[in-house]
């Protein structure tokens, strides 16, 4: 293991972080990690998708307390992709390497990739709870099963961060290498670099032409890795192969609604097999699962589930010929984290956001929108007494209003320049 810390942890014979690990681009989201990390004593969870750069926001935030007069040494950096060792062991091999005291001295510990690890919760809930000089900082790919574990093991002792893929303004910023902070300013920017945003919305490939060569990375480093380790490697009773098919599946027709029941005659699996894998997919963030709304929530485990790619890119490098509708419903699934829709009978809503209040949103592959293009929206409105509505499309921003609702007309690129639906 000596070998493996001393590549991992450069800084304490350079005492400073390689270019290439903290890379100078910050994410938005970098600034408010940091200033948690740095206020609370509690654990910092980072999630999300692989490649979105978690192990980077690790080697920036090492790169802020190095600046900030930290010893090197008193920083550990350790990914469990590397090799799967109890912490308490990384540690003292750390200690014999530097010669820290880890048990009295104030030590920074990063530990990457940590849902690899079994129990990796309960087993720094005894490091946090027994020696309050350490300062852990950790991340996982595996989002849902880092969320569950911290959870039940960590409560009060951690927050959560998910990084997303890039948004259109973080992408555009990493393109043109400047600042890009006002959407209206840069409209023209935007429009000329929206097809290569929505294939590669990864930092690492935002300036590759090859397309050929980003759809194998995203393939290769992000999905199979996903369904061909990650997911084999934590539950060992999985069917790697009909993971395969539900992905493909998944990827070619987004916004798939799933009849669990059918769809495992289909496949000759058992229902409950087919229940299970899905939502390993969901949990590797491979795709995203939207359930039918009813305000009782056993009659919407009943209903019809449907199911996109947790980002549109995954798709891409499959079927390259997605549609326009497919596209841009995917899109605006992935920038609002959609997980609830509305269908009754012949009527639908695309997307319903969800918080004190529900919004309804509509998608259209339209720049001009009619009466008809928001009847379902306002047939919603009514029945649920809302007042207000979004429809996303590809014009320019407006306001629809009555006597009693407003619904407003939402630019598709606005709402992907930072994932929000502020007006």
């Amino acid at each position: 293991m000596e070998d493996v810390l001393l590549l991992l942890n450069d800084w304490w014979r350079t005492t400073t972080v390689s270019k290439e690990k903290a890379k100078q681009y910050r994410r938005k989201i970098f600034d408010e990690i940091k200033k948690t990390y740095f206020q609370y004593k509690q654990i910092v969870v980072l999630t999300g998708l692989r490649r979105v750069g978690k192990s980077t926001i690790l080697y920036q935030l090492i790169e802020e307390l190095l600046k900030s007069g930290v010893n090197p040494r008193n920083i550990l950096y350790f990914s469990f992709d590397e090799v799967i060792e109890d912490p308490i062991k990384v540690l003292e091999e750390y200690a014999r390497i530097t010669k820290v005291n880890w048990k009295e001295e104030k030590v920074f510990l990063f530990f990457d990739e940590v849902h690899k690890l079994k129990n990796w919760s309960s087993k720094l809930k005894l490091l946090y709870d027994s020696l309050p000089n350490l300062k852990i900082c950790v991340s996982g790919s595996a989002s849902i099963t880092v969320e569950r574990e911290a959870a039940k093991d960590l409560a009060g002792r951690y927050f959560s961060f998910e990084v997303q893929p890039l948004t259109l303004q973080e992408f555009a910023e990493l393109y043109f290498e400047k600042r890009i902070d006002n959407f209206e300013l840069y409209q023209d920017k935007l429009e000329m670099i929206f097809k290569d945003y929505i294939r590669k919305p990864f930092p690492e490939i935002v300036k590759w032409d090859d397309i050929s060569k980003v759809n194998e990375y995203v393939r290769t480093l992000v999905i199979e890795k996903v369904v061909k380790t990650d997911i084999p490697s934590l539950f060992k009773t999985v069917n790697v192969s009909l993971l395969s098919t539900l992905v493909e599946m998944f990827m070619k027709d987004v916004g798939m609604v799933v009849n669990v029941t059918s769809l495992a005659r289909d496949l000759g699996v058992h229902k409950l097999t087919l229940t299970n894998h899905i939502k390993l997919l969901e949990y590797g963030k491979i795709i995203r699962v939207v359930k039918n709304y009813r305000p009782s929530i056993r009659a919407e485990s009943r209903k019809l589930m449907k199911v996109y790619p947790h980002n549109i890119a995954l798709s891409f490098c499959f079927y390259p010929r997605l549609t326009g509708g497919q596209i841009l419903e995917g899109l605006v699934a992935s920038a609002i984290g959609a997980n609830k829709y509305w269908r009754e009978k012949e009527r639908e809503v695309d997307f319903l956001k969800i918080n004190e209040s529900i919004i309804p949103i509509e998608v259209k592959e339209k720049e001009r929108v009619s009466s008809e293009d928001l009847r379902n929206l306002i047939w919603f409105m009514d029945k649920y007494k809302i007042s207000y509505g979004i429809l996303v499309y590809q014009g320019r921003e407006d306001t629809f209003k009555t006597e009693d609702k407003k619904i407003i007309l939402y630019p598709l690129l606005k709402l992907l320049f930072n994932f929000s639906l502020e007006n």
